[in-house]
């Protein structure tokens, strides 16, 4: 619709000509500009350390390694002390057996993970902390397994490295099938199940068997030799093989470890009952295999003489522990000679409680030349043989005192000792002098 009386401008009113600029001159008239200039120098900005992922890897992945909750193998300590009479016969005054008594040789594990506060940092640090959180599959607690399967998304997928389990009394295999489909093996090196009798770990863990090194199954009630042959040929590269009391293994299931496993170097079968269905038939065979093996557990084991001997056969230049504590065949025709002809340069720790070798003077020589040489050795023993240890001790103190009294007073009784005797030395004195007079004369 045209509008014929709709000015094309907003109507303005009228002014003189060059009215404005006259008015805009007198107020500039009074402005001088002023120098401008800058208040900091401009620089690109540096990224923060932060900000850098390959640095936030490391830096968690260290903090990962210090903070590592999961329960871990200790240090050769000695073990608390049967009674009393047995921390006085070890330690030699009240004050330190006293103190021995009271030590807890339990280990509180802390339970916080600092990588959970990370995953609130930042997107970076939660993309971190989760990837090296899906390296190590860890419970202790059987609420939070519970909690972890039930939420768990079906769309993470989670590669650990390690995976753990410990103390879960009630755990079994059907709980934790719903988080399988969640969790690929490919990387797995480390199974650690602590005292869950009831689980085992499922076949599809061991699909890439070949990168398995270490696998912890203690206090199984379902372990038998039909798995450890399933282990035995799925895992080739078995390095630590630690069964503590699976009391359903048998020689035969040593038997295959030993076939097909030759990389062991550590292995422990020790357990509190049905010790007689571990002898010599499985042992040997699994030693003769491994010739690198530096610590073999073998507590309440049927084991003889022979499988000790085949330890210094075939790893004497490797063992370091040995643990042969409560194997009632084991006797003074191995550990005594083996020690005595100055076999196992390396050893360390020595565990003979309650076992019938009693011939503890070999074994006494031995520590002190491996404490000579610099080597600090353990050697536990039950309060017994403890006893038979320092009276052995004391007489072989003395019996050495009393060679070297012999030894001096045969050299300084021997008239054939080399040295010039008294009268011989009176004789060329006389003969001395009387020469000096006569040349003094002449």
């Amino acid at each position: 619709m045209d509008d014929n009386n709709t000015p094309l401008s907003s109507p303005n009113p009228l002014t003189p000509k060059n009215c404005f600029l006259e008015q805009a001159g007198k107020f500039f008239d009074d402005y001088k500009p002023k120098k401008l200039r800058l208040v900091e120098e401009w620089s690109p900005r540096t990224p923060s350390i932060f900000d850098i992922p390959e640095i936030v890897h490391k830096i968690l992945d260290y903090a990962a390694i210090q903070n590592d909750n999961s329960p871990q193998e200790l240090a050769p300590l000695r073990r608390k002390p049967l009674s009393y009479n047995h921390a006085l016969l070890i330690h030699g005054n009240k004050r330190l057996a006293e103190e021995s008594m009271k030590i807890d040789t339990s280990k509180d594990y802390n339970c916080t993970n600092v990588l959970y506060n990370c995953l609130f940092v930042n997107k970076l640090f939660n993309s971190v902390a989760n990837e090296i959180l899906g390296k190590r599959f860890y419970f202790e607690d059987g609420h939070k397994l519970k909690t972890f399967v039930q939420n768990v998304p079906k769309s993470v997928n989670f590669k650990p490295t390690d995976f753990k389990l410990y103390k879960m009394f009630h755990l079994t295999n059907e709980c934790l099938q719903p988080v399988l489909y969640s969790l690929q093996f490919q990387n797995l090196q480390t199974i650690e199940v602590f005292m869950c009798p009831r689980f085992l770990p499922t076949p599809e863990m061991f699909e890439y068997g070949q990168n398995i090194k270490k696998i912890v199954i203690c206090g199984s009630k379902c372990l038998d030799d039909d798995y450890l042959i399933m282990i035995s040929t799925k895992c080739p590269n078995l390095e630590v093989l630690d069964i503590r009391g699976c009391e359903l293994v048998t020689d035969s299931g040593i038997y295959h470890i030993g076939k097909n496993c030759h990389k062991l170097t550590s292995i422990n079968l020790g357990r509190k009952s049905k010790g007689h269905l571990i002898t010599d038939a499985g042992v040997s065979t699994l030693v003769k295999n491994n010739v690198n093996l530096d610590t073999v557990g073998l507590a309440g084991c049927h084991i003889t003489d022979k499988t000790l001997w085949d330890l210094t056969t075939y790893c004497n230049y490797s063992i370091q522990r040995i643990s042969v504590n409560s194997c009632p065949l084991v006797t003074n025709q191995s550990i005594p000679l083996i020690l005595h002809a100055n076999y196992l340069p390396l050893l360390n720790v020595l565990e003979i409680r309650f076992t019938k070798v009693d011939n503890l003077k070999p074994i006494i020589e031995f520590k002190r030349r491996q404490e000579f040489n610099g080597v600090s050795i353990l050697i536990e023993m039950c309060e017994a043989l403890s006893f038979k240890m320092r009276q052995q001790e004391l007489e072989l103190d003395k019996s050495i005192s009393e060679r070297i009294f012999n030894d001096i007073q045969d050299w300084a009784n021997d008239s054939d000792d080399g040295d010039t005797s008294y009268l011989t030395l009176l004789s060329s004195r006389s003969s001395g002098r009387s020469s000096r007079v006569t040349s003094s004369t002449s």
